[in-house]
């Protein structure tokens, strides 16, 4: 199942419509879908023949793009609808009924469908659910930094170690680039020597020319070059915690990064293994803002269901707290005993 619970992953079936509408040349609708920062969302469901879910295809598009097309948006959005109506006679228990698109806010361009690594890749280089964080560092400092995604593994952050020999295999290097293509953010880890390696530079542009989030670590010098207009957080190898602790909070202000990392701490936490686990994920939801009504519910659900969120000492209070307590279900009044059902 796709990470965000839909039985196929977004970016095929964005790709697929994009195609039909390519081979119907009706380009402009295409090149919309091929640069959008898609996701489905969960509208609705009904328990009848063993479970009907209704979803939205929510699409972020650059804002020049969505300049084009504001003036016959509604029609653009119909046609789409019409388009993944053919996948419901595939997926008979999924209807994908709705279609919003929106401006993205983010500042920069945002990776779309285009170029796009399979899904399968995708799904075996990350764990599903998680969000997938490129650590440039040094091989020097590969045992440091593997501290450092153990610390971020606790905290809704999958993170690819990219060095693990100082001259990378073939086959290594096409994983690194693999995992350059499908990454949602970038952390340089800057130490002195970081501008010496010919890999952490070409790893950062890389970042940088698709519009993917950087986020420079300061570990004794300071970010240089076209990433030197980013403020860099503080960091030790000695404090991997705390590290991994500003890292999640540097994603979650910045606009092309924090809903994907507010979904993964929301994931994370439904699925926390232990009572550190889950007080770990506590703090940093706190710090999150605008959660929507499935996160809410689902962190609702993990504060009932989970044994390591329930036991965790304060973790559903502050979760209340958050986002209101979960509404107590409606209770239906019983009929009279001379009344007859029909």
């Amino acid at each position: 199942m796709a990470e965000d619970g839909f039985p196929r992953p977004v970016s095929d079936i964005v790709a697929t419509i994009a195609d039909l509408f390519r081979q119907q040349n009706r380009a402009e609708i295409a090149e919309l879908l091929e640069c959008a920062h898609a996701r489905f969302e969960q509208t609705d469901y009904d328990n009848w023949n063993g479970g009907t879910y209704s979803w939205a295809l929510r699409l972020e598009v650059p804002v020049p793009v969505f300049a084009g097309v504001e003036a016959k948006l509604e029609s653009i959005e119909k046609d789409v609808v019409a388009k993944l109506k053919h996948f419901h006679r595939a997926l008979p228990n999924h209807n994908l009924s709705e279609v919003t698109i929106v401006p993205d806010s983010a500042a920069t361009p945002r990776q779309g469908t285009r170029n796009t690594p399979p899904s399968a890749d995708v799904a075996r280089r990350w764990r599903p659910g998680r969000f997938r964080l490129f650590l440039s560092h040094l091989a020097v400092d590969r045992v440091a930094v593997s501290k450092i995604k153990e610390a971020l593994a606790q905290r809704g952050v999958d993170a690819f170690v990219a060095h693990e020999d100082i001259e990378p295999s073939l086959q290594w290097q096409s994983e690194i680039e693999l995992a350059l293509r499908s990454m949602h953010a970038l952390a340089a880890l800057v130490t002195p020597a970081f501008h010496q390696s010919k890999w952490t530079d070409q790893e950062v542009g890389w970042a940088l020319g698709r519009g993917i989030p950087v986020v420079p670590v300061r570990l004794g010098a300071d970010p240089y070059g076209l990433f030197g207009k980013f403020q860099g957080v503080p960091g030790s190898f000695e404090r991997p915690a705390d590290l991994a602790v500003s890292l999640v909070a540097a994603l979650l202000v910045n606009p092309s990064s924090t809903v994907e990392m507010r979904r993964s701490l929301v994931r994370a936490f439904q699925e926390a293994d232990s009572f550190v686990e889950a007080i770990a994920l506590k703090e940093l939801l706190i710090k999150a803002k605008g959660f929507d009504d499935s996160e809410k519910a689902a962190l609702h659900g993990a504060c009932v269901e989970n044994n390591q969120v329930v036991g965790a000492f304060g973790v559903v209070r502050a979760i209340n707290r958050l986002i209101g307590e979960s509404p107590k279900p409606s209770v239906r009044p019983k009929p009279d005993a001379d009344e007859v059902p029909f």
